[in-house]
C-alpha cells in the first residue's frame, strides 16, 4: 500500500479526485490499483469535505444575512455615489423624502 499524501489545496484535490474517476471509469485499472484509487479517492473527499466545511463556517461568522438586513435598512441612496445628483429630491413628508431624524 502507498502512501496517500494530503493535497496542497481543494482545487489540487478535485483535479485529483477527476484523474481518479477517469482512470476507474477507463476500465484499465487492475484490481490492486482500483483498491488503490478508490483509498486515494477516499482522502481526496474527506479532504474536499473539511475545507468545505471550514469556508461554511467562516461564512456563518460572516453573518451575510444580517449584513444584508443592515444594506436593505440603509437609507436610499446611502451607498451609490452620485444618486442625490441624477434623483431628485422627493417633497417633504413624501416617501423617500430626507428625514430630520439622526441615524
Amino acid at each position: 500500500m502507498t502512501e496517500i499524501q494530503t493535497p496542497e489545496s481543494y482545487e489540487a484535490a478535485i483535479e485529483r479526485l477527476e484523474e481518479i474517476i477517469l482512470r476507474l471509469d477507463s476500465g484499465q485499472a487492475e484490481l490492486r490499483e482500483t483498491l488503490e484509487l478508490c483509498r486515494e479517492g477516499k482522502v481526496m473527499v474527506e479532504y474536499c469535505k473539511g475545507e468545505l466545511d471550514a469556508v461554511s463556517g467562516e461564512l456563518q461568522r460572516l453573518d451575510l444575512d444580517d449584513l444584508v438586513r443592515k444594506l436593505e435598512a440603509a437609507p436610499a441612496g446611502a451607498g451609490a455615489e452620485g444618486a442625490a445628483e441624477t434623483a431628485p429630491a422627493a417633497p417633504p413628508g413624501e416617501p423617500g423624502a430626507p428625514s430630520a431624524e439622526p441615524f
